[in-house]
């Protein structure tokens, strides 16, 4: 009897704090326009290039009334960069490939679209501030790392339209930080590139950047 009483009292006393998963926040959407930082003489970018990122996420309250969570997810990120230059890797006379240069095109070359796409399938992190209400305030840090899908370079001219793909030395396994600040179903996003588009001391090492908007299509 007087442990039960004993076990009783100290129920009463401690305090346990659940984590649960929450509704909020489990799929996102982004629209982004894509760049790339540090760029060699020559290449210029064209001012809006859209890509696009979807993510499905498990999200963790720190306790059962906390605004404050944590989410991991696994997505898909695609980016488009608009260019006026291609990725040429060096050939030696064995036979042998160097580095991939990110050369631009002559001045007298005429072309409608020159895009250069690579996909990542990521892991997202996050810690989360979520305040209630229909119309609240949202606010998340976090890390991406992703390995890559697929990449490859679409160009239309005269001559029609044709695509390369898999240039030798593109980074496989990325990784960066993100933000994500809005309000309601709407917010601003943004990630940044920790690891160059090249290998580092394989090619230009220009570094990829997304601004844009991400929607929450549920709550």
């Amino acid at each position: 009897m007087v442990v039960l009483f004993c076990l009783s009292a100290k129920a009463q006393n401690d305090t346990i704090v659940r984590v649960e998963d929450r509704y909020d926040d489990k799929l996102i959407l982004e629209f982004t326009n894509d760049m790339w930082l540090d760029l060699p003489d020559g290449v210029e970018l064209r001012p809006v290039s859209i890509g696009f990122k979807g993510y499905f996420y498990s999200d963790y309250t720190f306790g059962r009334k906390s605004n404050v969570s944590f989410a991991w997810g696994l997505g898909i990120s695609a980016d488009n960069v608009h260019s006026n230059a291609a990725l040429v890797q060096e050939e030696f006379e064995d036979g042998t490939t160097g580095d991939q240069i990110l050369t631009p095109f002559d001045d007298d070359y005429e072309y409608e679209t020159n895009k250069h796409t690579t996909t990542y399938l990521e892991l997202p992190l996050e810690l989360r501030f979520i305040a209630k209400g229909r119309s609240a305030f949202r606010f998340a840090v976090g890390f991406r790392v992703g390995y890559l899908l697929s990449d490859k370079q679409k160009i239309i001219d005269s001559r029609g339209k044709r695509k390369i793909y898999d240039f030798e030395h593109v980074t496989t396994f990325r990784y960066g930080v993100n933000a994500r600040i809005g309000i309601g179903k709407v917010a601003l996003t943004g990630f940044y590139s920790l690891t160059p588009l090249i290998e580092e001391g394989k090619g230009t090492q220009v570094i990829p950047i997304s601004l844009g908007i991400a929607i929450v299509p549920f709550k």
